[in-house]
């Protein structure tokens, strides 16, 4: 089930696609996303084609179809994160954000485009 971002439980558009783009952060099937993500398959190729299409997704072939997440899907992964985190603080997950640090790392990003992270835990 996709996690809503407006503490109600349910989810909004940019919630969806932040989901596809969180579970896509290594590579995955079609069929994973739909799964994990919670979505029927017309829904899903609709969201595939929009990531896409802003470049925030991306298709590898080899000898099966994975569909990964671009370095500006992985910005604006780190971007929403950081965000939620200054807006709720301990409701935050750090884990995930040290992720998306360690895969924009991996990317060779300027390390000047990177958020840094505080951890202040109390």
């Amino acid at each position: 089930m996709t996690q809503g971002c407006n503490r109600t439980g349910e989810s909004n558009e940019l919630d969806v696609a932040v989901n596809i783009l969180r579970v896509a952060a290594e590579g995955i099937k079609k069929t994973e996303i739909m799964y994990r993500c919670n979505l029927d398959h017309m829904i899903l190729n609709n969201y595939l084609c929009a990531l896409m299409e802003l470049k925030l997704l991306k298709v590898e072939k080899a000898s099966e179809t994975f569909y990964q997440t671009t370095e500006k899907g992985l910005q604006l992964l780190h971007i929403y994160y950081k965000l939620k985190w200054l807006l709720w603080g301990k409701t935050f997950d750090f884990l995930l954000v040290r992720l998306l640090n360690r895969l924009l790392l991996n990317k060779h990003l300027p390390r000047e485009r990177l958020m840094p992270v505080e951890d202040t835990h109390e």
